[in-house]
């Protein structure tokens, strides 16, 4: 599990209540950085981000607590800029912008995915459209040693549909990670996390109090100590 950072930057997929996310986490990266810190001390070494000011200086907080690995996802612009960035924290692996990776132009993929490798982190590509992208991705000369994607069990996001994501990632090699793995907020850790754990190598949750940071470990706990 990696304590996401959607919820910080107000994604519209939030509804209403995106606006207030990012009033109260995006313009105090203190508020942030308490978030990840909280996660941290639990266990799960490991936060997914996207590479804006506010949160790189939110991550640069927690790490006078205790540093962690970081995945990173690229925005569109200044990808070079973005990895100078990323390389002063403890990134390990940066997935491409969904953008870049559903156009599906394997030259454009080819050149980020060795700058994310030249920048001395291991590439990935983020999807929107995994049922759709996986399948041709698998077919290309990339470097690319994982997929972000949305994965959950209700099937929300996963376009173009539940059925086809997991016939998408059925036999790929590559390792999974889970984005919008409780379909922002309506799915519970109970009712997801199984799903989850069933159909891929991680996943990240967004957290937006410290009660269901440690909610969403009570679940893990029990549902891993059950599969020993």
């Amino acid at each position: 599990m990696l304590c996401g950072s959607s919820p910080f930057i107000g994604d519209g997929r939030f509804g209403f209540k995106a606006t207030n996310c990012r009033i109260r986490f995006y313009k105090h990266p203190d508020a942030m950085a308490d978030i990840f810190t909280h996660f941290i001390k639990q266990g799960c070494k490991g936060a997914h981000i996207f590479c804006y000011e506010n949160i790189l200086q939110a991550v640069d907080l927690a790490y006078q607590v205790e540093k962690f690995p970081i995945a990173a996802t690229l925005s569109l612009k200044d990808v070079p800029g973005q990895l100078e960035l990323l390389s002063k924290l403890e990134t390990v692996l940066v997935f491409t912008h969904p953008s870049h990776t559903d156009s599906l132009d394997e030259s454009v993929l080819q050149r980020i995915t060795k700058e994310i490798r030249d920048a001395g982190m291991i590439p990935g590509c983020a999807t929107y459209h995994p049922g759709v992208s996986i399948p041709l991705l698998e077919k290309m000369t990339i470097d690319c040693a994982a997929y972000l994607l949305p994965l959950n069990k209700d099937g929300k996001y996963m376009a173009p549909n539940k059925e086809k994501t997991l016939i998408a990632i059925k036999d790929t090699e590559k390792k999974l990670v889970a984005m919008k793995s409780l379909a922002v907020g309506n799915i519970t850790p109970a009712a997801g996390f199984p799903f989850l754990v069933e159909h891929c190598d991680g996943f990240c949750v967004g957290f937006t109090n410290k009660n269901q940071i440690d909610d969403a470990y009570k679940v893990l706990g029990h549902l891993t100590s059950s599969q020993r």
